[in-house]
């Protein structure tokens, strides 16, 4: 075992591709994610204080098309857990044999501590912070981990 979940991730492909053949080039662009982005998302609770959470977004691997992936709110979210879903993602969708590459993103927060409303302010403040890193031809955000379709929405 490795001391992250996204070199674990890493080890397996290396172990993977002792039994497949793929391309040198193809094997180098695996290792790493193409983009990961990392935001502050400020929110005014509902009783006034003001409040910043860390979001993230990694699209990892392109090459079959934009990246589709989940966002999840959870307090133990961190950017190489996102990291490895969004491995892991690129190679399910590689195995469907669909036209997407691999993304995830995520928020460190625990859902259920905020009101409708400041779960509202947050999801829009972290669809701000990622507007120009996501969209239909380029990466697809879905539901995941305690998001829904009024949280999507």
């Amino acid at each position: 075992m490795t001391d992250t979940l996204l070199s674990d991730a890493s080890y397996r492909l290396e172990q993977a591709l002792k039994h497949v053949y793929i391309s040198e080039d193809a094997s180098e662009r695996l290792r790493f994610p193409k983009a990961s982005l990392q935001v502050s998302i400020p929110v005014r609770m509902d009783d006034g204080t003001l409040q910043v959470f860390k979001g993230y977004r990694v699209r990892y691997d392109d090459s079959r098309g934009p990246t589709k992936g989940g966002i999840r709110f959870h307090p133990s979210v961190t950017l190489d857990e996102v990291q490895s879903l969004a491995f892991w993602m690129t190679f399910k969708c590689a195995a469907l044999d669909l036209p997407f590459g691999g993304a995830k993103g995520g928020i460190t927060l625990n859902p259920k501590a905020l009101s409708k409303f400041e779960l509202e302010r947050l999801s829009r403040g972290y669809i701000n912070a990622i507007a120009d890193f996501i969209g239909p031809d380029v990466d697809i955000p879905a539901p995941d981990v305690y998001t829904n379709p009024m949280i999507m929405g």
